[in-house]
């Protein structure tokens, strides 16, 4: 006996939604019309721009951060590059606060003015 039948029977497709693909079994992905806005699609469609922008902001603070780590232990002690690296850390901490402070800004204004679905 095996677990994929009993899967299968968990999950009735329901009566109200006839949409099948094409082998025939109930299809779960959301339909977006045509006639769709914009923000629609990027806000319901499943793809949020707001966290895709910040995962990129994450992944290249991430990267400012182990070519900072990087520095230090090439440094050898030397001053300069001591310096250098600890600059780029500063950096890369002010730029993650003001990406994420861009964020608040721009939230609270879209919200006073009455677009908070905008974004």
């Amino acid at each position: 006996m095996t677990i994929i039948p009993q899967v299968f029977a968990a999950d009735p497709t329901p009566a109200a939604d006839t949409s099948v693909n094409i082998s025939g079994l109930y299809n779960p992905a959301p339909k977006i019309p045509l006639t769709s806005k914009v923000t629609d699609i990027f806000t319901k469609g499943g793809f949020d721009l707001i966290n895709f922008v910040f995962i990129i902001i994450g992944l290249i603070f991430f990267a400012n951060l182990v070519m900072a780590g990087w520095d230090y232990m090439m440094s050898s002690g030397d001053p300069k590059k001591v310096a250098a690296a600890t600059t780029r850390l500063i950096n890369g901490f002010v730029g993650l606060i003001m990406a994420v402070a861009a964020f608040v800004v721009v939230r609270l204004i879209t919200n006073v003015l009455g677009l908070g679905n905008l974004i």
